[in-house]
Order: structure tokens, then C-alpha cells, then sequence
């Protein structure tokens, strides 16, 4: 006993051009991910998914319809070829795609039709989204072409920079005033300088004399103790 299943999905590009890619070997293994290899006459070999799937076209209604015969290697080798009718139908600016898959062997319904939506509809509709994309795009530039383009603004005048006033130059006697001004300043806090280091040394010179007569007059008293004796 076989089964039967009918899927569908849109997809945002032409009838015609959604044919022309089922049947060309290099688009269809494009919007699948999978080698394909189709030769696109009634009689005409097909295969899809790098041999997973193939079959034989049986008639051909270019841009309205396909008739094919449709196996996949997971097909029981005493099971008949299924039977595959793929409709492509305008519906606003794209196309209804829809499947009509019969004579499947008994078992497979669900698995096939998984498999159309994960290995077909998903990628198919991925590829034909960038499609659409691009085609639209020229349409797009050409119309922005024919748009006069708005007159351009004159740059509005810049406003002369005012140039800095000039300092007027000093003299050669303020400049020579100034210098010895530093020069004096520089001395004067010279000889501050070693006022401070004089006097610190004069304190140190101070203690050590004191030290010494402390120590003489020691001695001293020591000398006369000793005579007394």
C-alpha cells in the first residue's frame, strides 16, 4: 500500500524562473546545497542531492508544470518509483510551488514530506529571497538615476579671520632691564643662600668650641685635685 502527500509554499520570484531553476543542473543544486545533475527533455535523467534522489522526467509544461518519476536510496529495492507532479502557479508577485507526491512506499509519507520542507522549501527559499533581492535592485538605481538631483548649496562665505593685533616689540632697554632685573634677583638669593650656610656653620664652630674649653677646664680640675693630694 503507498501513500500520498501535497506540500506548498510561495516563493517572491516569477513562474517561468522558478521552472528554469528546477530544471538547470547548477541552479537546482544551488537553492538544494546538494549536486544535481538534470537533463531538462521529457526521457531526461534527474538527479538531486548527490544520488540520494532520482527519477526521469515525464512531461514538461515549461513554466506551468512537471511530471516526473522520484526515488531516494531509502526506497525498499522492490518499490515501485514514486510519482512526483510539481505546479507552479502566479500568485501576486511570486509563485505557489506546490507538490503533488504519490505512490509512496508505505511508511515514507512522513519522512518525504520532512524532507521537502527541510531539504527544498527551507534553503529554496533562502536562495530565492537573495534573488529577488538582486533582480529588484537595478529597478531601484534606475529610478534613483531619473530623480533630478536636488541643485547644490553654495558653500556660504567664511568670514575673514581677524589677524591677532601685534604686541609691540619691546625695547631694547626695558628687555635689557628685565635681564638684569634676573641677574640681581639670582645673586641676591646667592648670597642669602650662604648667609644661611654660614651661619650653620658658625653654630657648629660654636659647640665644638664650647666642647672643647668644657673638657680643658675638666681637666683642669682634675690636675689641681690631684696636686691637693
Amino acid at each position: 500500500m503507498s501513500e500520498s502527500i501535497k506540500v506548498s509554499a510561495r516563493f517572491p520570484v516569477s513562474p517561468e524562473r522558478l521552472y528554469r531553476a528546477w530544471l538547470d543542473s547548477t541552479e537546482h543544486g544551488r537553492f538544494t546545497g546538494g549536486g544535481a545533475d538534470i537533463e531538462p527533455v521529457v526521457g531526461g535523467r534527474f538527479m538531486s542531492w548527490d544520488d540520494y534522489i532520482t527519477g526521469m522526467l515525464l512531461q514538461l509544461d515549461p513554466g506551468r508544470r512537471i511530471v516526473m518519476t522520484w526515488r531516494t536510496t531509502e526506497f525498499p529495492e522492490n518499490a515501485p518509483d514514486s510519482r512526483l507532479e510539481v505546479l507552479f502557479e502566479p500568485e501576486g508577485d511570486g509563485t505557489r510551488l506546490t507538490l503533488i507526491h504519490t505512490d509512496i512506499p508505505e511508511g515514507e509519507g512522513d519522512k518525504s514530506e520532512d524532507g521537502w520542507i527541510d531539504y527544498y522549501f527551507e534553503p529554496m527559499q533562502r536562495y530565492f529571497r537573495k534573488i529577488a533581492a538582486e533582480e529588484r535592485q537595478p529597478h531601484a538605481t534606475h529610478a534613483a538615476a531619473k530623480r533630478p538631483k536636488p541643485a547644490a548649496k553654495k558653500p556660504a562665505k567664511k568670514s575673514a579671520a581677524k589677524k591677532p593685533a601685534k604686541k609691540p616689540a619691546a625695547t631694547k632697554k626695558s628687555a635689557a632691564k628685565a635681564h638684569g632685573g634676573k641677574k640681581a634677583a639670582r645673586r641676591k638669593a646667592a648670597k642669602v643662600a650662604k648667609k644661611r650656610v654660614m651661619v650653620k656653620l658658625a653654630r657648629r664652630a660654636a659647640r665644638k668650641s664650647a666642647g672643647r674649653a668644657k673638657v680643658r677646664a675638666g681637666n683642669a680640675r682634675a690636675r689641681r685635685a690631684i696636686k691637693r693630694k
